[in-house]
């Protein structure tokens, strides 16, 4: 069961499947996210590899401005926009149903917060890095979930680790 865990959503349930490739955020790997944000009130959000918008949903409960919601799954994208419309969320928090990084080479828009869940050890941090770049805002932050195995040593972040989890946080 994935529930939100603060704001607006408090407590309410989201719809989810099971699938190799789908792992929703862990609760308590989602409250230590969202509190190493602090406030994201107003905050424009693009959530990338977002499965049944987990990280997004939460972003909008806590009061982000909007959310913008990228996967290439067809049944994750379904059960999204169910979870959107059975908590009313209806506009202005795009559903794009299209590969990620394709997505990233034609993006034109800024945001303010970028959350990016791939696959465990298919795609790496550096990999979104000269993307993710030219569209966060100035003060932006980037935070990516990945594998406890992967390291960055040479790169300024800030780094929290829960069981097999990582989660790697990139200011501008």
């Amino acid at each position: 069961m994935i529930k939100i865990i603060s704001g607006k959503y408090k407590n309410r349930k989201l719809k989810y499947f099971k699938y190799s490739n789908i792992r929703p955020t862990q609760a308590r790997v989602k409250k230590s996210l969202f509190d190493s944000l602090k406030n994201i009130e107003n905050k424009k959000i693009l959530d990338l590899f977002c499965g049944v918008g987990t990280l997004g949903i939460e972003a909008l409960s806590r009061g982000a401005a909007s959310a913008t919601f990228v996967d290439n799954n067809h049944k994750a994208i379904d059960i999204l926009k169910k979870n959107l419309t059975l908590l009313s969320i209806t506009k202005d928090n795009p559903i794009i149903n299209y590969d990620v990084f394709k997505f990233l080479s034609n993006q034109t828009d800024t945001f303010d917060i970028i959350f990016a869940d791939p696959p465990y050890n298919k795609f790496y941090f550096v990999d979104f890095l000269p993307y993710v770049k030219n569209f966060l805002n100035k003060g932006g932050v980037f935070c990516y979930e990945t594998s406890r195995r992967e390291n960055y040593k040479d790169l300024d972040l800030k780094v929290k680790k829960y069981g097999n989890t990582k989660l790697l946080f990139w200011s501008n």
